[in-house]
């Protein structure tokens, strides 16, 4: 007995796993692509130091969410916001500009000196403000928590999104990435 049991119990299981993904017109696996993500932002604490450019980076570099869509008990539907939290380490400062903002553009507005590039034209959202870079010649001071910290950002248009760090250096090693949001609902 224990022999058809389990054959029915797999096959069972295989039906359900089968039906769990959705095909749009095209063919594509809707479901592959996350409604909400987890992106490097730095890497350790140690980004203040000159010519440290290994940790002025975001992985992944290019990326897709999407939008999804909820129905309510009572039978309305509403729109569930794409997510993305950049897991900020060190002294970097997330800035996401609206859709359709280039990155020659703001490649263009970067100021020859300075601490930040604080182009403010089009921006979507901007991270916590990581303040002062702490000198980290004492070896028993703690950086600011605002250093090591999770960004959250919820996008419900679809489109693509430059974000950078908004550190003037970091951004000119290129630290940079592309936030594509797609709906669940387009083809």
């Amino acid at each position: 007995m224990k022999g058809p049991r389990a054959v029915a119990v797999a096959v069972s299981v295989l039906a359900l796993t089968a039906g769990a993904h959705t095909l749009d017109a095209g063919g594509k696996d809707r479901d592959s692509t996350p409604s909400h993500i987890v992106v490097a932002f730095g890497a350790g604490l140690n980004t203040a130091q000159p010519g440290n450019t290994p940790n002025h980076h975001i992985i992944p570099q290019e990326f897709t969410v999407r939008i999804t869509h909820a129905k309510k008990l009572d039978g309305t539907v509403v729109v569930v916001p794409a997510t993305v939290n950049f897991i900020v380490s060190g002294f970097h400062w997330p800035w996401v500009y609206n859709n359709g903002v280039t990155l020659e553009e703001v490649q263009s507005h970067v100021p020859a000196a300075g601490l930040f590039v604080n182009y403010n034209v089009d921006v979507f959202a901007k991270g916590v403000d990581p303040g002062t870079p702490p000198t980290f010649a004492n070896a028993g001071v703690n950086p600011s928590g605002v250093m090591n910290r999770t960004d959250s950002f919820g996008f419900s248009m679809p489109g693509t999104y430059l974000v950078i760090c908004n550190v003037r250096g970091h951004f000119i090693d290129g630290m940079y990435a592309w936030i594509h949001v797609v709906d669940e609902d387009d083809n």
